[in-house]
C-alpha cells in the first residue's frame, strides 16, 4: 500500500489479471464454500469524518490525495448477503444499550462516529457475486490495507487461483480493487449513511 500511496504502483495489467482471477466463479462448475447463489457482495465502512464529503472536494485534490482519504477512512471490510453491513450497527447499538464488555474496535469505532453526530458509511461493492469470489475480493483489500489499518479481526481467504499467487500480487489485486471501489464511492456521492 505504500507503493501506492505514493503514487509509484503500476497497475497497467490488473484489469486482466483481475478477469483472469474471477472468471472461474462465473459459471461455477463445483460446489464452492457457501453455495454457488449470486447474492453475495464486498461492503466498507468509512468514518465520514475523515472523508469529510470527499465526493464534493474531489475536484479540487489530486488523484493521490483523494485516494489517501479514501483509504484511511476505511475501518472495515466485509462479505456481505442481505442485511450483513447493517449487523455491525445493531452490535453498536446493543453495546451501547448494554455494555457488559470491552467494545471491538469496530463496535468503539462507529460509537464514536455516532458520539460526533455522524453516521457511518456503508459502500456496497463487487455485487451478485458467489460467496468464494467475494470473500476473495474482501481478502485481497483487506492485504493491501493491512490489518493494522482495519477493524477486522482476520486476514481473509482466497480461493481459485489466487490461492496460488504471492502476497505482493495479491496486495497489487488489492489495492486496484479499492481504486475501483473509491469510483464507486465518487459516483454515489457517499451518501449512504448509517446513523444511530
Amino acid at each position: 500500500m505504500r507503493q501506492a500511496l505514493s503514487g509509484n504502483l503500476d497497475l497497467s495489467k490488473m484489469p486482466y489479471l483481475e478477469r483472469n482471477t474471477f472468471k472461474a466463479f462465473q459459471n461455477p462448475k463445483h460446489d464452492w464454500r457457501d453455495g454457488t447463489l449470486k447474492s453475495s457482495f464486498n461492503y466498507l465502512l468509512l468514518d465520514p469524518r475523515i472523508t469529510k464529503n470527499l465526493p464534493n472536494r474531489e475536484c479540487n485534490m489530486n488523484k493521490l490525495d483523494v485516494f489517501r482519504t479514501f483509504i484511511s477512512a476505511i475501518f472495515y471490510i466485509g462479505k456481505g448477503m442481505r442485511d450483513r453491513p447493517y449487523f455491525h450497527l445493531y452490535e453498536a447499538i446493543k453495546h451501547k444499550k448494554s455494555p457488559t464488555k470491552k467494545a471491538s474496535g469496530k463496535v468503539q469505532r462507529i460509537l464514536d462516529i455516532w458520539s460526533g453526530g455522524e453516521g457511518v458509511v456503508s459502500l456496497h461493492c463487487f455485487q451478485s457475486v458467489i460467496p468464494v469470489e467475494a470473500y476473495t475480493r474482501e481478502a485481497c483489500m483487506v492485504d493491501a490495507i493491512g490489518l493494522k489499518h482495519l477493524t477486522n479481526k482476520k486476514r481473509g481467504n482466497y480461493y481459485g487461483k489466487s490461492v496460488h499467487y504471492s502476497e505482493q500480487r495479491r496486495r497489487r489485486m488489492g489495492v486496484y480493487l479499492l481504486k475501483k471501489v473509491l469510483h464507486i464511492f465518487i459516483a454515489e456521492g457517499g451518501t449512504t449513511i448509517f446513523t444511530r
